[in-house]
């Protein structure tokens, strides 16, 4: 027999209906709001009411650009807009000078924190690392001289810098990774063991004193720059590595490991087939002891336990390996290899000139691809870069071309940048301002891309405004 309700029962049970209608009208009144139910207004008018600054800040605070909570759900509107305001003019400019005249930089970096982490490092082809201060124009070289100094007797290929930006390490033609003070431009160590150029480093996110550098020997080397080793020149300490894996994207797959006491006893340096060049090596965020490489060969991405190279074990097989998701009938290789600051999705830049994006924590098929017909990823120095809200991927192109992509939405056209006149190679987005990009290419320039709403507006409703010298979006 079920018991009968109390007067104060059938009250309260009014009350919590009364409110949850109430609750549901607020809801349907915001989404009005938001979604632009005003009669003629396009839906995405009212979200951009308030500033670009403004949207951007209460879409990351409350999830929405009403400034208002909504419990879980998340605003998933578009940022693209403020992307298409980037451009870049001549002061953005910086130019190169080597022994007999201009020379190409190769890559470029900005720093975590430092100058508000606009500061920018770029490695270039005789060996030289310079730094630009992005928040002035180029202008403030006639006051004084940029600050520079020459790290390696070849080129540089790539650039990391620690977390707290006291030093950088920086991996050369030469055959060494070094380890450099920023402020002092003393090197504190030198990473000696590959036989070839080393094409990457990357520092492991929960103890950057351990790094991975890969090369064309076909090697990936793990370094503790913590480790005794001997004096060279200038006091640098010259540093073994610790433990690797030999010919890690060889056609063989013949995978050995070789710890500190092999590499000193080892009668010399141990090459490879060039065509197993290891072109990307990414430590993962959520499992510190692995690590993901990429090479030339194909376009398959490893994983391996370092926990599980020793020669005691026997050869090291990968933990696991990708599902190649092109369609070519020939393989491609990986140009670069890149994690997002989630440490959930993995992007390779591939030679069949897309982009594949997999899951990182389960490695397999990949998730979705980004490409446009025009792109060309025709090298193996073409670079990626993630912007700082995460939301957004930009590649340097063979066609002298930028393109960026919403990460959420891969069919959707690309942002197209056009300002320099030769293959675009590394790209990098600020780590702390959404409307401040970097480039380098073979024209020998470095642009800065700057977000530029007024006269972004102005350019589109009048071209003849542009100035042949500037960069501009060519297309969205």
């Amino acid at each position: 027999m079920l018991k009968k309700r109390t007067k104060y029962e059938d009250l309260w049970s009014s009350v919590l209906a009364n409110k949850e209608n109430i609750r549901k009208s607020n809801v349907e009144k915001e989404k009005g709001k938001l979604l632009g139910a005003t009669k003629g207004q396009p839906a995405v008018r009212q979200y951009f009411e308030c500033t670009n600054l403004q949207a951007l800040s209460r879409r990351e605070l409350w999830g929405n650009p009403s400034g208002k909570w909504n419990g879980s759900k998340r605003w998933c509107a578009s940022t693209k807009f403020y992307i298409k305001d980037l451009m870049s003019y001549d002061t953005d400019v910086y130019k190169f000078m080597g022994q007999c005249g201009y020379i190409t930089p190769f890559v470029c970096a900005f720093s975590h924190s430092a100058r508000g982490g606009k500061y920018i490092a770029v490695g270039d082809e005789e060996g030289g690392i310079g730094f630009i201060d992005s928040r002035k124009d180029n202008k403030i070289e006639l006051e004084s001289a940029r600050k520079q100094f020459v790290a390696h007797d070849n080129a540089i290929f790539d650039l990391q810098w620690s977390r707290d930006d006291s030093t950088i390490i920086s991996a050369s033609g030469d055959q060494t990774a070094r380890l450099w003070d920023v402020e002092k431009q003393k090197c504190k160590a030198v990473l000696r063991g590959h036989s070839c150029s080393i094409k990457v480093v990357a520092y492991n996110h929960k103890d950057t004193n351990v790094w991975a550098t890969a090369s064309r020997d076909g090697n990936i080397f793990i370094w503790d720059v913590r480790t005794s080793g001997s004096a060279e020149k200038a006091g640098a300490r010259h540093v073994r590595p610790t433990v690797g894996i030999i010919s890690a994207h060889g056609q063989q797959n013949n995978s050995k490991s070789v710890t500190k006491t092999k590499a000193r006893s080892s009668a010399g340096p141990i090459r490879s087939n060039p065509t197993s060049s290891v072109t990307g090596v990414q430590w993962l965020r959520h499992f510190d002891y692995l690590l993901a490489s990429s090479g030339a060969l194909d376009g398959i991405i490893k994983y391996w336990d370092i926990r599980k190279l020793s020669p005691h074990r026997g050869t090291p097989e990968p933990l696991t390996t990708s599902v190649d998701g092109s369609t070519s009938k020939r393989p491609h290789g990986v140009s670069t290899l890149l994690l997002d600051h989630t440490g959930t999705r993995l992007f390779a830049n591939s030679t069949d000139n897309h982009i594949y994006m997999y899951d990182a924590i389960r490695l397999g098929p990949p998730l979705s691809r980004f490409t446009h017909p025009a792109y060309r990823c025709s090298s193996f120095y073409v670079r990626m870069s993630i912007s700082p809200d995460g939301r957004f991927l930009v590649s340097g192109s063979s066609d002298k071309r930028m393109y960026i992509w919403e990460m959420d939405a891969p069919g959707e056209k690309p942002v197209i940048l056009k300002g320099h006149e030769n293959e675009v190679s590394s790209v990098n987005w600020c780590k702390t301002d959404l409307g401040l990009l970097a480039s380098v290419s073979d024209d020998t320039s470095l642009r800065l891309w700057r977000v530029q709403q007024s006269m972004s507006e102005q350019c589109r409703q009048n071209p003849n405004l542009l100035d042949q010298h500037w960069g501009v979006v060519v297309d969205s």
